[in-house]
């Protein structure tokens, strides 16, 4: 009898083993790809090849294989190399409010086309009672404003009786010197290919005053020709070893606005790739049926240039792809997932929610249609079944200088990580 008891408690143990996750090891490479050696993972000191780099290293860990066809396959290299345009700000980005120093990041952010700009400038409120007010209008028709930067906020999404003027305002038709938009409650920055005709600045609320007359502004961005990769590499399957599964997630984020502040990104998307290494860990460990591809792709904050520039020069057949799934925003989930691509696939769909209801792993998987908002959109306007996942849930830090490992929650990391696993399982089962 206590061998069998003992025999029954090894079967479950390596069971468990099976869909085991490890989110010590997820914790760990948020904080890396994290860290202040990463630059935001961006355009500034090599950000997004220090990352790259690190998950090139996690790969051959796990003994995975690389394309021949990669960028320099006599090195094991699994780099896919290209470029893109970017506006990045490796130089000095500061402003100061009459006598008050702002914090990049924090107090404001400019805007990711802002162009190069320096000096100080007088600073102009405009509200309804200059655009809806004939002789206020008239007034300001006459000024001299290449010096000026006009304070918009007072008719930034109002409804004004003179909504044409208000318009060619925030276009600055009238030639300012640029644009603030005041009394932000979050500054939320992204990225440009180009610069905008005229800087545009961000400013959080409270720290511009209608009394207050000056701006001091040092702006110094680089258009520059980025040179980049996405890092690919495989699991052979044991048993269709030209068949495909694809996890994919995108290991650039924002990068630097100035020395001084950085974006680290935790859960967009260090907290995907994280989901996305330990899925290869796993796979290493239970070797697939299919053959299992691990995209990590470069350029999505840019424009999903990585996917987009991978489903172009595909290492491999994409008609060999049975199915990508996309982690993005995957630090969260107490209120459940999100699933891109849900109405174009509903059989698969539904076998994932019934996963979920089964096992109770999330409170909630939503079905939403196709969008244009991560690495999946490419490869389905190429004819593959794609999903994109991400999780939801109180946690209000997007593109901000907020995003951190240490307020990243990872409420449902362990039940996203099995509820993707066994769909995987049962999916490779079921073709």
């Amino acid at each position: 009898m206590r061998k069998i008891l003992t025999g029954c408690l090894m079967y479950f143990i390596c069971l468990n083993g099976i869909f085991a996750q490890d989110i010590d090891y997820a914790k760990k490479v948020i904080k890396d790809l994290c860290s202040e050696q990463m630059f935001g993972r961006g355009y500034v000191n090599e950000g997004d090849k220090k990352a790259a780099e690190y998950i090139r290293k996690e790969y051959q860990d796990s003994k995975l294989l690389f394309f021949e066809n990669s960028t320099d396959h006599t090195k094991g290299d699994f780099f896919q190399e290209y470029g893109f345009q970017v506006n990045a700000f490796p130089y000095t980005v500061s402003a100061k409010i009459d006598e008050y120093d702002l914090i990049p990041g924090e107090d404001f952010i400019v805007d990711a086309a802002c162009p190069n700009v320096s000096g100080s400038f007088d600073i102009l409120f405009v509200d309804s009672s200059t655009v809806d007010n004939s002789a206020e209008f008239d007034q300001f028709q006459k000024k001299n404003l290449h010096n000026t930067f006009i304070v918009v906020d007072g008719i930034k999404g109002k409804k004004l009786l003179k909504q044409n003027i208000a318009d060619d305002i925030l276009r600055n038709k009238y030639k300012a010197r640029g644009l603030i938009f005041a009394n932000q409650e979050k500054l939320t920055w992204s990225a440009a290919t180009e610069w905008a005709a005229f800087p545009s600045i961000y400013i959080t609320k409270g720290n511009l005053l209608r009394y207050q007359q000056k701006i001091m502004l040092t702006v110094e961005p680089d258009l520059i020709k980025h040179a980049t990769q996405n890092v690919i590499g495989y699991i052979k399957g044991t048993q269709f070893p030209d068949s495909f599964i694809v996890f994919s997630a995108h290991y650039d984020h924002l990068g630097m606005m100035g020395r001084a502040a950085l974006f680290p990104g935790a859960n967009d998307n260090a907290s995907g790739v994280a989901m996305m290494l330990d899925m290869m860990k796993y796979y290493a460990k239970n070797k697939p049926k299919y053959s299992i591809a691990f995209m990590a792709f470069s350029g999505e904050e840019v424009g999903l240039f990585g996917s987009y520039y991978y489903t172009q020069h595909p290492l491999f057949e994409l008609k060999k792809i049975s199915m990508l799934i996309n982690l993005d925003l995957m630090g969260t989930g107490d209120k459940g997932m999100t699933v891109v691509n849900a109405t174009l696939y509903p059989k698969e769909f539904q076998d994932l929610q019934i996963i979920n209801v089964t096992k109770d792993y999330l409170p909630t998987v939503n079905s939403r249609g196709k969008a244009q908002n991560s690495d999946h959109y490419f490869f389905t306007e190429n004819g593959v079944k794609a999903f994109y996942f991400y999780l939801m849930g109180d946690y209000h830090y997007y593109h901000d200088v907020y995003d951190l490992p240490e307020v990243l929650t990872l409420s449902k990391y362990n039940e996203a990580f099995k509820l993707i696993t066994e769909f995987t399982n049962d999916y490779c089962s079921g073709q």
